[in-house]
């Protein structure tokens, strides 16, 4: 009698560092399938193509759109506007500004799951993914 394999899910990372996209697969790698991308027409297109259940995306990239643009971008498309986003950026030690999930609501129109900031410890960041992906309605 075969067992019924638990699919392993799929995270999507947008980020320009490639420090911190080998960082993330470090993390997640073991317990999901980690793709990345450093710009924002590569993770339109990996957006679309692999369907992941979760993007982390970066705010400040310097090529292409910023991360808040790219948030849009993906809540505008039918494929992807179901997808959660977490935010991982230095945006707000960078700008001395406050940015988080509830205020991005407001500046946005669609608040991110989660906004963290860099640097962020191993253990917050796989709780607040497995937050995000436990809290999900499917």
């Amino acid at each position: 009698m075969a067992q019924s394999a638990k699919t392993i899910e799929k995270i999507l990372v947008v980020d320009d560092d490639p420090e911190w996209r080998q960082f993330l697969g470090d993390v997640l790698g073991p317990r999901y399938t980690v793709v990345a991308a450093a710009s924002d027409e590569e993770a339109l297109l990996l957006a679309r193509a692999v369907h992941p259940a979760l993007i982390f995306l970066d705010v400040m990239m310097p090529e292409g759109k910023d991360g808040f643009t790219l948030f849009c971008d993906l809540r505008k498309d039918p494929k992807t506007r179901h997808i959660p986003v977490i935010f991982l950026s230095e945006v707000n030690s960078a700008t001395n500004s406050m940015f988080d999930a509830d205020v991005l609501k407001s500046y946005l129109g669609a608040s991110p799951a989660a906004f963290l900031e860099k640097p962020i410890k191993k253990d917050i960041l796989l709780r607040t993914v497995q937050g995000v992906l436990g809290s999900r309605q499917d």
